[in-house]
């Protein structure tokens, strides 16, 4: 505590709530009577430096020992600033605080900060040195009641809630925008929460789940319908009135032919088929259902008709032949917990998926060097391992050496979509190691563009002859009855080999009628 000659009878008015946008002033008025120790009015220049604190007690270490505020002393409040006054005749100012240095955003503040905030108030001749500040004590019999408290005056009290309303999520509670101004839970709204609630909107309302997860339910005004943006999980019952996929679905009974072919639960790991007629590559079949068909427990199931009439696979549909969906049946735990129906009521049977097989020498290949570390050579030869001829690239040189091998491929005019493993490359490296032989795989879209690759594309190595299978990720252009690109670098070093063999492509098209 200091005391010393100056007595000061002073009043705010107006604690503001300083937010990031407000009509309410950002400045504190302070009113003072600055008297002498013989309360004689002080008429003639002083300087007045306030600051906030959070504790009542003064200490020695709030200021320097050149008098200036400790910054970074514990209690400090983060603000202070000097006005420079000359009372009146009777030795009353009045300032603005905040004026000259900007008060703090009170909605930073903790509420333990806000709960203990005080207010210091120092004078001095204007002339004097910093260190000749007196602090103006609130209370001159208690050594540790210096400063004085920042209060709300009565009704700032209601500015903590709004016609009796505070924020919350309990009843009665205000909702308020956090960050991004986004709406804040603000509890169970008691009927309804309406979107368009003005009818301004024309087209289509949308409720998002996620700003990054982008998960969305709309309305299509238009349209007259709702559209969900992923898969929907339905635990209990569905009642519908309506149609689905055009089919009214309070006409399908059991055994009749809106069924066929449908896939349920058998007797423990086991599902049942009911009968019903089909066609796969123009023939008709007329099939009679089959019961108790196994499937694996701890696993996917795809069941479905292809040329071997019902199979059930386990590594998903097939690629290689033309078949026909009927479920997908997940088993856990000993049990059959999902059984999800594959069926298509409205189909083309004109499908199929075509693999082009490219053998060495590659029909229409062409092979480049990329400018540099390009030494070696490249033949043909066979393999009677592999029953087939394959490319073989070597080098003597110590660091790897590449070559590139340039496939022209088209997309067919009935191009549907790419298989489930768009391509695949059967392989072998004399080294098992990455250092002396490996192979790399890109593909060029119809565009032109380098197509981002999934699977086994770079860095192929192994002693044995294997098959890397490669799909493609992104957005590709693929105009049909345009070219594109598959480039494969084969990489070797210290007499080392890699050897090529097959390319297969794998194209999912429409036959021909």
């Amino acid at each position: 505590m200091i005391t010393g000659a100056f007595f000061l009878f002073a009043g705010l008015l107006s604690i503001p709530f300083v937010s990031a946008e407000t009509t309410a002033p950002q400045r504190v008025i302070y009113n003072g009577h600055l008297l002498d120790a013989s309360g004689d009015a002080i008429t003639t220049e002083h300087k007045i430096r306030f600051s906030y604190w959070t504790s009542t007690d003064y200490v020695s270490g709030d200021v320097t020992a050149t008098g200036a505020i400790n910054i970074g002393a514990t209690e400090y409040g983060s603000w202070y600033e000097e006005h420079t006054v000359t009372p009146n005749s009777d030795g009353y100012f009045s300032v603005e605080l905040g004026s000259v240095t900007a008060l703090p955003d009170y909605s930073t503040l903790s509420v333990t900060t806000l709960l203990n905030l005080h207010l210091q108030v120092e004078v001095k001749l204007a002339t004097s040195a910093d260190t000749s500040y007196e602090l103006l004590d609130r209370d001159s019999s208690d050594d540790t009641v210096d400063r004085s408290p920042v209060r709300s005056v009565p009704f700032s009290l209601n500015a903590n809630l709004l016609d009796r309303h505070g924020v919350g999520t309990s009843s009665g509670s205000l909702s308020f925008l956090g960050s991004g101004g986004y709406l804040r839970e603000a509890g169970t709204l008691a009927n309804r929460f309406t979107i368009d609630a003005d009818n301004s909107s024309g087209g289509t309302l949308y409720l998002r789940f996620g700003a990054s997860l982008g998960k969305e339910l709309s309305y299509e005004q238009d349209n007259t319908y709702f559209n969900f943006n992923d898969d929907v999980n339905i635990e209990g019952n569905i009642t519908l009135s309506g149609l689905i996929n055009g089919v009214d679905i309070t006409t399908l009974a059991a055994g009749s032919d809106q069924v066929h072919l449908k896939v349920n639960s058998g007797a423990g790991l086991s599902v049942n088929v009911s009968a019903g007629d089909y066609r796969l590559n123009g023939n008709v079949t007329q099939y009679a259902g089959a019961s108790n068909q196994s499937v694996t427990d701890e696993a996917t199931n795809y069941v479905f008709l292809g040329s071997g009439g019902l199979t059930i696979y386990t590594s998903g549909f097939p690629t290689g032949e033309s078949f026909i969906r009927l479920a997908t049946v997940v088993a856990t735990g000993g049990a059959i917990t999902t059984i999800s129906d594959r069926r298509v009521f409205n189909s083309d049977d004109r499908e199929r998926t075509i693999v082009r097989t490219y053998a060495p020498s590659y029909e229409g290949a062409a092979y480049e060097g990329d400018g540099s570390n390009n030494t070696g050579q490249l033949y043909v030869t066979n393999s009677g391992a592999a029953v087939t001829n394959h490319y073989v690239w070597t080098s003597t040189r110590t660091s790897l050496q590449d070559y590139d091998i340039v496939i022209h491929a088209e997309i067919p005019t009935d191009f549907v979509r790419w298989g489930t493993t768009p391509i695949s490359l059967n392989y072998r490296t004399t080294s098992g190691s990455t250092v002396y032989s490996q192979a790399d795989i890109e593909v060029f879209d119809t565009a032109g563009n380098q197509v981002t690759l999934s699977g086994d594309a770079s860095d192929l190595s192994n002693t044995s002859w294997t098959t890397a299978d490669i799909g493609f990720t992104g957005s590709p252009t693929w105009t049909t009855g345009s070219g594109f690109l598959i480039k494969i670098r084969p990489f070797a070093s210290h007499s080392q080999e890699v050897q090529l063999g097959h390319v297969k492509i794998r194209q999912v098209e429409l036959q021909s009628e």
